[in-house]
């Protein structure tokens, strides 16, 4: 087929596990001695295969996203792509010129200047000195590095690296443009910068391949998303379906949870139990996007305190925090005169998208700078609701809103 521009035909990958050498006995240094002499058996447990047996085709000017958890085998396959490793297995092919963004600082040289990796690494991708000058100045200006562009590499932060490195990868008028996660370590104005440029070279029916943990990206720049598990292909096809499929399947399956071993254990308030109920008053049960769920923290008070103050924290599936609530905001004084005590914080309406979330919670003194208690991840909880998979909606909050202006209306 003469429209396929990628091609892995039963590609596999292998690395040897480095281990130091440290042993308990010289029984065990003979053992390893020999074992690495030895012939190298693909079921050794010196060895890890990074892909097994994958088979893909990717057409001209399709856009793809790989996504999969961190070790699933998708910088492997890009790396084999742009021919920095080769398969132990198996056999690829790719047409047309490739540019690649895969590591910070890839094919940089770290004792040049910029200016001078500028060309070495259109060198490297074939482009000739004369095609680097022509385009050396929207090169510099893209990424933003003027004042710096004659200083060597080893000297840049690893946010003017990437923003080089994007630049000369995307301006050498690649067939093939890969790229990895990198461009997560450039700030939000650069990576807005970066995604148009990718629009752009998908409008000229450039072939991309994008790896991201982004899934807002995947599913606004990609036409098909190949899910990597574990060295192999689990699904692939439509953006919005995998990345749901994908998305359900990487989240944590627990709903809530005891509150665990106290932080101090001579604090005078520690939290007993954390859990999250939902709109029926139901535990371990999904809450409801615009429906009404509320945190409950139980807390026990085994000292004379004064004032004390619950912080709730919530994270994302990966454990980032999207935002926390302290009763000291609401103006909700705990009560400290009995032995155990309540506190709920309600979230009427409920504005997380749909994915699974973690909650930390604090117990601290009453100017909200010692720690009495602190239980990171003391519960996780599940909401139906819009999803990420979507281009209507992006990250993890749909905050109450309307729009106005005038001559428009509501369909």
């Amino acid at each position: 087929m003469n429209d396929i521009a990628i091609r892995f035909d039963q590609v596999s990958k292998r690395y040897r596990l480095r281990r130091g050498w440290h042993f308990s006995s010289i029984g065990e240094a003979i053992g390893r001695i020999r074992r690495r002499v030895r012939p190298a058996q693909g079921t050794s447990p010196e060895f890890f295969w990074a892909l097994r047996d994958v088979n893909l085709q990717i057409r001209k000017g399709e856009s793809v996203g790989l996504i999969g958890s961190n070790g699933a085998g998708k910088s492997t396959a890009l790396k084999i792509l742009s021919r920095v490793t080769v398969p132990t297995k198996g056999t690829f092919s790719a047409v047309g010129k490739i540019g690649a963004l895969i590591e910070v600082g890839a094919g940089f040289h770290f004792d040049l200047t910029g200016r001078e990796n500028v060309f070495l690494n259109g060198a490297i991708m074939g482009m000739s000195r004369a095609e680097v000058e022509a385009k050396f100045d929207r090169i510099v200006a893209f990424a933003e590095i003027e004042q710096f562009i004659d200083t060597p590499i080893k000297y840049y932060s690893s946010g003017m690296a990437v923003r080089l490195g994007f630049a000369v990868a995307a301006h050498i008028n690649p067939d093939i443009l890969v790229v990895d996660e990198v461009l997560a370590v450039g700030d939000a104005s650069f990576q807005a910068k970066c995604l148009n440029k990718l629009a752009e070279l998908r409008e000229l029916d450039k072939t991309i391949i994008l790896v991201s943990h982004n899934m807002s990206n995947i599913v606004q720049h990609c036409d098909r998303v190949i899910w990597l598990d574990h060295g192999k292909i689990r699904a692939q096809g439509d953006p919005e379906t995998i990345v749901e499929q994908y998305l359900q399947e990487v989240q944590p399956r627990s709903a809530s949870t005891g509150a665990g071993p106290a932080l101090d254990a001579d604090a005078p308030i520690r939290i007993v139990s954390v859990a999250v109920r939902n709109h029926r008053d139901e535990v371990g049960q999904p809450v409801v996007y615009g429906a009404r769920a509320c945190v409950e923290v139980e807390y026990a008070v085994e000292g004379p305190i004064s004032d004390p103050v619950i912080g709730v924290t919530f994270e994302n599936v990966n454990g980032h925090a999207l935002g926390g609530l302290t009763t000291r905001l609401a103006g909700f004084k705990l009560e400290v005169t009995q032995p155990r005590g309540v506190a709920r914080l309600v979230l009427d309406p409920v504005i997380f998208t749909r994915g699974m979330y973690k909650i930390s919670v604090a117990a601290l003194d009453e100017r909200i700078q010692r720690f009495y208690d602190f239980r990171s991840q003391a519960a996780t909880f599940s909401v139906d609701g819009p999803s990420l998979a979507t281009r209507e909606v992006s990250g993890h909050v749909v905050y109450p809103h309307h729009w106005e202006g005038d001559g428009g209306h509501k369909e």
